[in-house]
């Protein structure tokens, strides 16, 4: 957000040798193996209650009982590793002609998994080394061999196929959440090549896409979750997460009829899904402040407007977008997917709308502003459009994840004087207000016009330096790094080779001169 322009919310690793005690890793709902009986039983210590299941992120949790997809592969891979560290410490018990039964529960009370094995076990034997490589693969952080090993053994018509493809169908799942999608989205392809003819591998392929998709929504990555949001329900049209990807696809295009009915749709098919539920009550309240609105797009923007009295407003902001799409990606080579949203306010107090009083625009998500008053043709209103665009910019640069606020305000504000470039100022105590580390959180909370405009050329100081000692490749570097989800202490390190606390004390410094 800008002062008087906007404001924006803003392993063990190793080779594990076949053992029975890794068999507990497996938590999978259906073993089937022909010719052999494994009944796996859950025991959970009396005074230990169940886990509760937790939101996560925009798809949110269930509000049922019990262990979520990612609470249980957490889980597995705890015991995993668990078995692997016991197994290098003790001998292995081979399992005796009648059965054997292996009892395996890591100290302190955690769940504990017994496994009943069969005597004719030659089968569940080679079963069993099949799974565990599995298992192994995933520990170890290498998804791609694991989706290769569950390819080989669809290919030999495995018995360990199925429940193979379900433990590398959580771990997709579970980095997916986790932000890790360049890891998870070059395996789509091969996963894909699986024998969709069968239900479980529709499903299960399914799940990973829907998944997928809405992690890149949450990355600003618009028309790759759209494709694969569709792709998932061409496989499978109960995938909760994919309505949610393809409603919010509808929803950053300014199409609020369509995300509804998308998500509606998807409650239908998935009644009770507490995350769609979630979604859908927001889209309606948010159509009920702007349903009726009209849309203008160009080949970057789409803008909603009040069609009896904006549309100069409009025609005017894609005009300006567009070249703020040209002008800030040629100073940072970043040219951001698109659809980008505007919402331009129509007749009434953008203050109504809940944001502080100082600020003329907002970017979350979209892009939203007043169009009351606006001087189409003054640099301000282009500056507001540059910065609030390159708020945008930013957040999709750093796959949703974001950085602190002055280096997100500092890029906007550099970013805007491609548009409007105002005075030059000197760093001075007056004008360094703050220390940089205070300026770090949101800086919504900042409650009057001159505070909040000291922060903002503070943050825009900030980055000037970057820029200067590091140029617009430092910053993109940065924000790349903070991409992949690093702390941002480690990224700025990373990215700019020094570190952050003597960045900060010498820019901290630079007033006291």
């Amino acid at each position: 957000m800008g002062v008087g322009e906007e404001v924006r919310r803003s392993r063990p690793s190793g080779k594990l040798e076949a053992s029975p005690v890794r068999w507990s890793f497996l938590l999978v709902p259906v073993l089937v193996l022909a010719g052999v009986v494994a009944v796996v039983v859950l025991h959970r210590p009396a005074a230990a209650p169940p886990p509760a299941s937790a939101p996560l992120g925009v798809t949110g949790g269930s509000s049922d009982a019990g262990l979520s997809d990612d609470e249980v592969f957490a889980a597995s891979m705890a015991r995993l590793a668990e078995a692997k560290r016991r197994a290098e410490e003790e001998a292995a018990v081979p399992a005796d002609a009648g059965g054997k039964v292996v009892d395996v529960a890591p100290d302190g009370g955690a769940p504990r998994i017994v496994v009943d094995l069969a005597p004719d076990a030659g089968v569940m034997a080679g079963a069993r080394r099949d799974l565990e490589r599995v298992a192994a693969l995933l520990l170890d952080d290498n998804l791609a061999g694991a989706v290769e090993q569950v390819y080989a053994l669809y290919r030999a018509r495995s018995p360990a196929a199925a429940p193979a493809l379900e433990l590398v169908t959580v771990g997709a799942q579970t980095r997916a959440r986790a932000g890790a999608l360049a890891k998870v989205e070059p395996l789509l392809p091969r996963l894909q090549e699986l024998p969709t003819s069968e239900s479980t591998v529709r499903s299960a392929v399914a799940r990973v896409l829907a998944t997928v998709s809405l992690a890149s929504a949450k990355a600003g990555q618009p028309e790759r979750s759209r494709q694969q949001a569709r792709a998932a329900l061409a496989l499978d049209d109960a995938i909760p997460e994919a309505y949610l990807a393809l409603g919010e696809y509808q929803f950053q295009d300014n199409d609020l009829s369509g995300a509804i009915d998308t998500w509606e749709r998807g409650l239908r098919v998935t009644p009770g899904d507490a995350a769609l539920e979630r979604r859908l009550e927001r889209g309606r309240a948010e159509s009920q402040r702007l349903g009726g609105l009209e849309r203008v797009a160009s080949e970057h923007f789409v803008v909603a407007f009040d069609g009896r009295a904006d549309l100069p407003a409009a025609r005017a902001s894609l005009d300006i977008m567009e070249a703020a799409h040209r002008g800030v990606g040629a100073l940072f080579q970043l040219y951001p997917d698109g659809p980008i949203p505007v919402v331009l306010y129509p007749d009434r107090s953008y203050q109504q709308e809940g944001h502080v009083s100082w600020s003329a625009g907002i970017y979350d998500g979209k892009i939203r502003l007043p169009s009351a008053g606006a001087d189409l043709s003054s640099l301000r209103f282009r500056g507001t459009l540059f910065h609030e665009y390159a708020h945008a910019l930013f957040q999709r640069a750093t796959d949703g994840k974001g950085g602190p606020a002055w280096l997100n305000e500092g890029f906007a504000e550099v970013a805007k004087l491609q548009a409007d470039p105002g005075p030059a100022v000197r760093c001075t105590p007056d004008v360094h207000l703050y220390p940089l580390s205070a300026l770090e959180g949101s800086f919504g909370r900042i409650a009057d016009h001159r505070s909040a405009h000291l922060a903002y050329l503070e943050g825009r100081h900030a980055v000037e330096r970057v820029i200067e000692h590091h140029g617009q490749a430092g910053v993109r570097a940065l924000l790349a790094e903070l991409s992949k989800g690093a702390p941002f202490p480690a990224a700025f390190e990373r990215a700019l080779g020094e570190e952050y606390a003597t960045f900060a004390a010498t820019f901290d410094a630079e007033a006291r001169r």
